[in-house]
């Protein structure tokens, strides 16, 4: 047998030690972002992504404002888009003094499409029609929240007597357009209504009604 020499394995066990212990240490101490495996634990080395993450300025589209658009007066005549405001005004005028059927679509129609104080010409030229879409329109700018565009609907009820909608306005939060109401009741006879309203309150809105219906009546 050969004698085998225990320092000629010493200086490379001392070595294979000093490594060992370096693994376990960098196993050990490293934060878990690197994962060395050993033995049976082979699950696969993962690194954090959190220093990676580049966040970006919040940032939004340009803001584009909305372009009214009038296509009423086409169904007069299909080169009449272009109107100004001051045409369009005459126009919705006449269709009031005309009054017909006809007139209340072109009305109805104007009414979606205009704003302001267009719009309130085209409520008060559809109060004086005739068929089937006064009422809802009339119904539809009492929901407003301009209140000329509810006084020009009170007014326009008014005119047709719509009790139902007179009484509605009774209890609206404007006093002009509550008083309106009141009137438009007075006209169609029924005081009843407005009395019934008006008797269990002591606001400052119904006794401004009722010191003024009687100056109007």
């Amino acid at each position: 047998m050969l004698a085998l020499d225990v320092g000629e394995f010493a200086i490379p066990a001392f070595f294979l030690l000093i490594l060992g212990l370096g693994l376990l240490a960098v196993s050990r101490y490293l934060p878990e972002a690197i994962h060395i495996p050993f033995g049976r634990d082979r699950r696969p080395a993962t690194t954090s992504l959190s220093a990676a993450v580049v966040v970006e300025p919040e940032t939004t589209g340009p803001v584009i404002p909305t372009v009214r658009t009038i296509t009423w007066p086409t169904m007069i005549d299909p080169d009449a888009a272009g109107f100004a405001p001051d045409e369009r005004r005459r126009i919705l005028e006449g269709f009031g003094i005309v009054g017909d059927g006809w007139s209340a679509s072109v009305l109805a129609r104007a009414f979606d499409e205009e704003d302001d104080e267009l719009r309130i010409v085209a409520i008060e030229s559809l109060a004086v029609c005739e068929g089937p879409l006064v009422l809802p329109i009339l119904e539809r700018a009492y929901a407003s929240y301009a209140v000329p565009e509810r006084y020009a609907a009170i007014d326009g009820a008014s005119r047709r007597g719509d009790v139902a909608l007179l009484e509605r306005a009774l209890r609206d939060t404007d006093g002009t357009v509550a008083l309106a109401a009141a009137f438009g009741l007075q006209l169609a006879r029924r005081d009843d209504l407005v009395e019934r309203a008006l008797g269990e309150r002591d606001d400052a809105r119904a006794n401004e009604i009722r010191r003024v219906l009687p100056m109007l009546g």
